[in-house]
């Protein structure tokens, strides 16, 4: 019988399989901070805002604007990069590693609202309102940003107003998933939430194979805790209960999703 462990833990192997070539493309410059942009990486800050179906039509002029006013930043883990509330006048791309948005009150007591990806362009809100930054920002392994000023993306806005259109689309998409992620953990039981959480992870970050969908990416039990606002002895005691019933196996740091029909009935549970 599996052992549920601390983490899950993909190896090397299985992060480089889980590579697109864009990301692959990064680990070559992601090391360097400065203003000077090789191929490789105007590219994979054009391919980041091009994913996102709000943001795919933007011309190449309009990205190559922002490319040359960004800077090339790289965060160790745990770093803060903004903190809840601190003038936050930049937009990021993410280029490598993950941003962890969260909050945090002054027992310790810690609650994660979302993990930010490669190929997520983020921070657009408090750049457009000046009201700072609505989370404490931390990079979530070794994690390189591409900086964009805000006033990079005003002037690029007055220059071509139909590009807000755009960032406005992408705000009322994220801000739909989040009251839909909050609706179903204000009516669901805790089962039904991991279930949920679970099913949101391996469809963004999974990798099928023979037994089932891998995750492929670092989440320690306590980052898990922290997404459903529970307890880690809650989410260790959920784990097992998935494993015994084999809708989930965790062995060697890594989490496999075996049974993803039964996952979605669970999510979809009272």
């Amino acid at each position: 019988m599996s052992t549920i462990t601390e983490a899950f833990n993909p190896d090397a192997a299985t992060l480089a399989a889980r590579r697109t070539p864009e990301r692959a493309a990064t680990s070559e410059w992601s090391r360097r901070d400065g203003r000077m942009l090789d191929a490789a990486g105007r590219d994979a800050i054009h391919a980041a805002f091009t994913a996102n179906p709000c943001l795919q039509s933007w011309p190449v002029h309009a990205i190559d604007s922002l490319c040359d006013a960004g800077q090339l930043r790289t965060w160790t883990n745990g770093e803060l990069i903004f903190a809840r509330d601190e003038p936050c006048d930049e937009i990021q791309v993410v280029l490598s590693g993950a941003i962890e948005m969260s909050w945090s009150n002054s027992a310790g007591v810690r609650a994660v609202a979302v993990y930010m990806w490669p190929n997520e362009v983020i921070n657009f809100i408090p750049v457009l309102d000046r009201r700072g930054s609505m989370h404490d920002q931390r990079a979530h392994g070794s994690t390189t940003l591409f900086h964009i000023p805000g006033a990079a993306l005003f002037d690029l806005f007055a220059r071509e107003p139909a590009l807000l259109r755009n960032v406005l689309d992408l705000i009322c998409v994220r801000s739909r998933a989040l009251h839909g992620r909050m609706g179903r953990a204000a009516l669901a039981g805790f089962r039904a939430r991991m279930a949920d959480q679970l099913l949101a992870l391996a469809e963004w970050h999974g990798r099928p194979t023979q037994r089932g969908v891998e995750l492929t990416i670092r989440l320690s039990q306590e980052d898990l805790a922290a997404l459903l606002a529970a307890s880690r002895q809650s989410v260790n005691k959920e784990l097992r209960w998935l494993v015994r019933n084999g809708i989930v196996d965790v062995r060697y740091s890594r989490l496999t999703v075996l049974d993803m029909k039964a996952l979605r009935e669970l999510s979809e549970a009272a």
